[in-house]
């Protein structure tokens, strides 16, 4: 039995052997120890080994060892508490010199089916989780597992008893991990019965204040089970309107509590409220649309405040060197959404609580990056007006408000003097290497993408300086900005792009060995086009798997004003991606194609 010496290094669990043998080593970089996997039947484990001509097995299985010392493996879980067994031994006799890593994880239990026998209710899914505040002609969702096969009812305190439920068909549980990075298979688990869901639509009647919801399950020999939700109902009808004004530099409009982002709202805009659930506020920008905004970001303004709204009579533009200006005058700031559009060249701005009266378009002539205005009254209280562009890039807008007028500015197609033979000349590039001070990813060997996302960065910078482009970095050092800062910085600045260099890693339970290589994110119509060319020029030159174009909403991609693509040229947890990573021939492939990929999107964006 070896000897078992723990180090101090918290992402490192290594045993060695006495002094004779200390050469003979294994390291786990991944997974840290404790940590909670969400993987659903297997997961990968990684790390590093010494000396090259080791042996290992992981509980019992061979992992893939590679050239530079790494391993990579997928390994069989269970829920609960897991442990990996990594053993090196230095060569196949069974008294092998050895070396053990252990490294205990936690996977959570996955949906299962429950019991017919004894009858039961599953009380970790019960739902509503949160308060709900709900108004008369609201619908009321609710859910639970149980005994498939039972008679489910619920019963609103104060409101109705027994109302009925219905079993879903059986269904796997959905990976969001294995859908967006991995081949789309459905997940190994077996399908959950048992999930009942019931409705109700509130009256008018139904006022009541924190009322609990319960559950009953009965099976035909006449047993019965019950269970409570967590979350309580209040249902109030608010015959004068709640109207908040959002407080917060920037405040995200979801579809759902925690769902995805759909409007991005600046300070000082009014809000109907309608509705609650948990820390979220539901507001009703139209009578049939909502959107749900943080509790925090909302002050209440006085009983009395009239909802948000007013009359647009007049629009007016006005040019400038860099930028052409659309001013809409308004009586307050009202919630608003700018749609983009690349195919035809368009920006359309739609005012929430708006109505028409635009008789007055005024035009700029001498400016001629603004096309036809037109407006139009889409439905009562929903003015929208379209703004057609004479370019053939789209270079990037703001909208923001000036005391209540709404002003959107667009940037005209930058000046450049070495164009088409030096297309990057004078373009002002802001080059973000990701993470600092967050560590990001870590490969099989311990670098972090954090060290390489620089690395790579400091040398494009002096690529596209060479070419002639002003370059600005993000970071310098080891210690980063946040997010919002990096975008903040690029804007302030007037960069005309924005690139955000990462390296990618999985999610716990998609396998690494199939789904690997060169991808590039992006959000905005407007970046498309650059996110397709690097990706093509990336492909090219690394000869990496395609691993995708994305649209992904990431935080150094919303920015609206320029184009703004993420690039992920390789995956530093991939042992043979990790070398190419850190290879200076490979860097200079992929660095170089970086830079073509930014020449080509510009020459092909020129007026």
């Amino acid at each position: 039995m070896p000897k078992l010496i723990e180090p101090a290094a918290f992402f490192c669990l290594s045993f060695f052997l006495p002094a004779f043998a200390q050469d003979l080593k294994v390291e786990v970089i991944y997974p840290r120890e404790d940590l909670t996997i969400t993987a659903r039947d297997s997961t990968f484990i990684f790390g590093n080994y010494a000396p090259a001509t080791a042996q290992l097995s992981i509980n019992g299985l061979r992992p893939q060892q590679y050239a530079n010392g790494a391993f990579l493996a997928m390994v069989p879980v269970q829920p609960g508490r897991f442990s990996f067994r990594v053993v090196a031994r230095r060569d196949s006799t069974a008294n092998a010199d050895s070396a053990v890593a252990l490294r205990q994880v936690n996977i959570p239990p996955f949906l299962l089916t429950s019991p017919q026998v004894p009858l039961a209710i599953d009380t970790s899914y019960v739902f509503p989780q949160d308060d709900l505040e709900l108004a008369p002609g609201d619908l009321l969702g609710v859910a639970v597992k149980g005994s498939p096969g039972s008679r489910a009812t619920f019963t609103l305190a104060g409101i109705a008893e027994n109302l009925p439920m219905a079993e879903r068909p059986a269904r796997k549980q959905f990976y969001w991990g294995e859908a967006v990075f991995g081949r789309g298979r459905p997940p190994s688990t077996p399908e959950v019965q048992g999930i009942y869901t019931g409705v109700y639509q509130l009256r008018e009647a139904d006022t009541v204040r924190a009322a609990a919801l319960r559950f009953q399950f009965t099976n035909t020999l006449g047993d019965t089970v019950r269970a409570v939700a967590p979350g309580r109902l209040s249902v109030v009808s608010h015959s004068v309107p709640r109207v908040v004004r959002l407080t917060g530099e920037l405040t995200i409009g979801r579809t759902a509590p925690g769902k995805a982002y759909q409007f991005f709202l600046p300070a000082g805009v009014k809000l109907t409220v309608s509705g609650r659930d948990g820390d979220y506020y539901r507001v009703a920008l139209l009578d049939d649309e909502t959107i749900w905004i943080p509790a925090a970001n909302c002050e209440f303004l006085p009983p009395g405040t009239l909802p948000p709204g007013g009359i647009a009579q007049v629009a007016r533009t006005a040019g400038f060197p860099e930028h052409a200006r659309l001013t809409i005058f308004l009586q307050e700031r009202v919630p608003f959404k700018i749609e983009q559009s690349a195919k035809p060249n368009r920006l359309e701005i739609i005012l929430y609580g708006v109505t028409a009266d635009t008789d007055w378009i005024r035009h700029d002539y001498g400016d001629s990056l603004f096309g036809e205005i037109r407006w139009s009254q889409e439905r009562d209280r929903k003015y929208r007006l379209s703004l057609d562009l004479n370019q053939k890039q789209q270079w990037g807008y703001r909208a923001f408000f000036e005391d209540t007028n709404l002003i959107l500015e667009v940037k005209k197609t930058p000046v450049l003097p070495g164009w088409p033979r030096q297309p990057l000349q004078d373009l002002l590039v802001c080059v973000d290497p990701g993470h600092g001070p967050d560590e990001g990813a870590i490969g099989p060997s311990g670098w972090s993408e954090r060290v390489t996302t620089l690395i790579w960065a400091e040398r494009l910078k002096m690529k596209l300086e060479a070419r002639g482009a002003r370059v600005l970095l993000t970071r310098s050092g080891q210690e980063g900005i946040t997010l919002g800062a990096r975008v903040k910085y690029a804007d302030v600045s007037n960069a005309d792009l924005l690139v955000s260099v990462h390296f990618n890693a999985l999610p716990d339970g998609v396998n690494p060995f199939i789904n690997h290589g060169s991808s590039v994110y992006y959000f905005h119509p407007q970046s498309y086009a650059l996110a397709d060319r690097i990706l093509k020029r990336l492909l090219i030159s690394l000869k990496l798997p395609n691993f995708g174009l994305y649209y992904d909403n990431l935080a150094v991609c919303r920015i609206t004003s320029m184009p703004a693509v993420l690039i992920e040229p390789a995956f530093i947890m991939h042992p043979r991606e990790e070398e190419i990573i850190l290879d200076p021939n490979m860097q200079e492939k992929g660095l170089n194609a970086i830079v073509r990929g930014l020449e080509d999107f510009v020459r092909a964006a020129k007026d």
